[in-house]
């Protein structure tokens, strides 16, 4: 009778341990073997001190957006934890994914919207966030013509003149109505921060430099400056590496 109680309370304790363990997440319960690298990595990752001419809500919304970039889901769940409780504002963190997905592909981003789902979830947080779109099927080429070329001015209408017909589907349809009109015309973030998170998510996926450098005139235009984007990519740096880092850096540098 003894070892039957004996028995019981072994194997109680042991489903006890199997639902611990499954209730932790595999990358936290893999860092405790590398404390050495999570001791780095948690030094880069922590944004108080670093890029400083950037408010601490722009630095988590390039860090969500390079993470968006590379797909990486557990590190958006992570930051995304970290926003919240530094006040970021649910919508914002949404927003500063949603418009990555005409840059880095909707896989990559929705990969980013899981994480941050999921912290958002674990927080307490109503899903889904409220809606900020703005347009319909009747006006969304037509809004996203208006915002780009507000950002990009009269390049815009001459490139719209100069496409042929059989590439305006793409060039028109698709960048001016999807890009442009699904995703600058939302509610929730101003354009000039859009702009930086587009920098910072193009910065992310390395050898873009033609686009970098539309979109850092467009920061530019927009009121951010060439410190704030330098200070977005020491930001990412811990998540980007130094060489895509060091070739966005010499496109920022290339404007006077």
């Amino acid at each position: 009778m003894q070892e039957i109680s004996r028995r019981k309370m072994l194997l109680t304790a042991a489903a006890g341990s199997v639902a611990l363990a499954a209730s932790v997440p595999a990358y936290a319960a893999e860092r405790n073997s590398d404390p050495d690298m999570d001791s780095v990595r948690n030094r880069m990752m922590t944004v108080e001190k670093r890029g400083t001419t950037l408010t601490e809500e722009q630095k988590y919304w390039v860090l969500l957006s390079t993470c968006a970039a590379q797909g990486l889901d557990d590190e958006t769940e992570e930051i995304t934890a970290s926003a919240l409780k530094a006040g970021v504002k649910p919508v914002t963190i949404k927003e500063a994914i949603y418009q990555t997905f005409p840059y880095v592909g909707i896989g990559r981003a929705r990969q980013a919207l899981k994480g941050a789902n999921k912290a958002m979830k674990a927080a307490g947080i109503k899903l889904p966030t409220a809606s900020q779109t703005t347009v319909n099927d009747q006006n969304r080429l037509q809004e996203g013509i208006r915002v780009q070329t507000s950002i990009f001015g009269d390049a815009i209408t001459q490139m719209h003149r100069n496409t042929a017909p059989e590439m305006k589907p793409l060039m028109i349809d698709d960048l001016s109505g999807y890009c442009f009109g699904d995703f600058y015309t939302r509610t929730g973030m101003s354009i000039k921060d859009r702009e930086l998170v587009v920098f910072a998510a193009i910065a992310a996926l390395g050898r873009c430099e033609s686009q970098l450098k539309a979109h850092t005139g467009a920061n530019l235009k927009e009121g951010n400056t060439k410190q704030n984007l330098a200070d977005a990519l020491q930001i990412a740096i811990p998540l980007n590496g130094f060489p895509r880092t060091l070739n966005a850096l010499a496109v920022v540098n290339s404007f006077k």
